[in-house]
């Protein structure tokens, strides 16, 4: 074989390779995931890390690519406008087959623009607030995931904590879509014997430290925390936040994030975000595969929750929780000195 057959040959096998592998690429299946909250937010980290555990167990090709809307940050939501249209170019550049959108805000604002469409599909996950508030209701392009804060185990543990009486209990969270979302749920929730009084959602620093060190219940519900502006135009981080309202409180505070007590907090009762992220990324392949039944997996109510506890913050106020918590804790990796 001469030198030119032997040169076109190869040169045919490559351009036949290069060919063939962008057809490979140009068909894997694509998943875009938004999330409402900046990369560094503990919140979107433990979602991400969930899907990455079930990635690692999927061998089907895929597509992954993320995106941040950084609603968590007073920056970035004075630019909400701007944040939105960099997501919309974000889905059309990879045309994805399905949409993971985490939190109320990222479904509000970008996820329930495609509803009824046939790409993308949209998989909602951690929604505080009914799906038929986005019109997801019925819809033959949406499923997901919504969620429920663990208000029934904060109950069983308020029950706990004070067993000689009834203890009063005062509400705390940011006003956002989130928190809003948040706090009707709390509002709206059965406490029991347990009289709920004060509750507001605030939206500075000087507000949120003002309503905490007023406030006189036995428990403090924490809901969710942000990054929040001061007054003198400091941005408060959601770790300082925390911190403060447990070293300053007067009530017993009782988080509902993941990160409350991993910024110093003594008590929380949270939904699990690796499970959530890992649950998204199983609806979503199911949702890719040949399914037995047609259409959109079923949607799911997450009713899971995870414990995490600092003994020394809880001892200062002279709590004192069943071994129980602290085992679960322990457990979930999540018992803190």
């Amino acid at each position: 074989m001469s030198a030119l057959w032997k040169n076109l040959l190869i040169g045919g096998f490559l351009a036949a390779f290069i060919i063939l592998l962008g057809f490979f690429n140009a068909t894997k299946p694509r998943i875009i995931v938004l999330h409402s909250a900046s990369p560094d937010s503990a919140w979107a980290q433990q979602v991400d890390r969930g899907m990455r555990e079930a990635l690692a167990r999927n061998r089907r090709p895929l597509t992954v690519e993320r995106y941040y809307l950084g609603l968590d940050s007073p920056a970035s939501a004075a630019r909400t406008g701007e944040m939105q249209a960099q997501a919309r170019r974000a889905i059309a550049r990879l045309n994805p087959d399905i949409l993971i959108a985490v939190d109320d805000e990222a479904n509000s604002l970008v996820a329930r623009e495609y509803v009824g469409r046939e790409r993308p599909r949209i998989l909602y996950v951690s929604l505080n607030r009914s799906p038929s508030d986005f019109g997801y209701q019925g819809t033959a392009n949406v499923s997901g995931i919504a969620e429920r804060l663990p208000l029934a185990a904060v109950r069983d543990a308020m029950a706990d904590l004070f067993p000689a009486r009834a203890p009063t209990l005062s509400i705390v969270g940011v006003d956002n879509e989130t928190g809003r979302a948040e706090m009707a749920q709390a509002r709206d929730f059965d406490w029991g014997s347990f009289p709920v009084g004060r509750s507001a959602l605030v939206a500075t620093a000087e507000q949120w430290r003002d309503f905490v060190a007023s406030d006189t219940s036995d428990a403090l519900l924490v809901l969710g925390t942000h990054d929040l502006p001061a007054a003198d135009g400091r941005i408060v981080t959601a770790a300082e936040i925390n911190r403060w309202t447990q070293e300053n409180s007067r009530a017993l505070p009782i988080g509902t994030q993941v990160n409350f007590v991993e910024d110093g907090g003594g008590l929380s009762f949270s939904p699990p975000p690796d499970d959530s992220g890992a649950k998204a990324i199983e609806l979503a392949l199911d949702w890719l595969d040949d399914r037995d039944a047609p259409g959109a997996p079923p949607p799911l109510m997450s009713e899971h929750f995870e414990v995490a506890v600092r003994p020394a913050e809880l001892a200062k106020s002279g709590a004192r929780l069943p071994p129980i918590y602290i085992e679960a804790a322990r457990e979930n990796r999540t018992l803190y000195d």
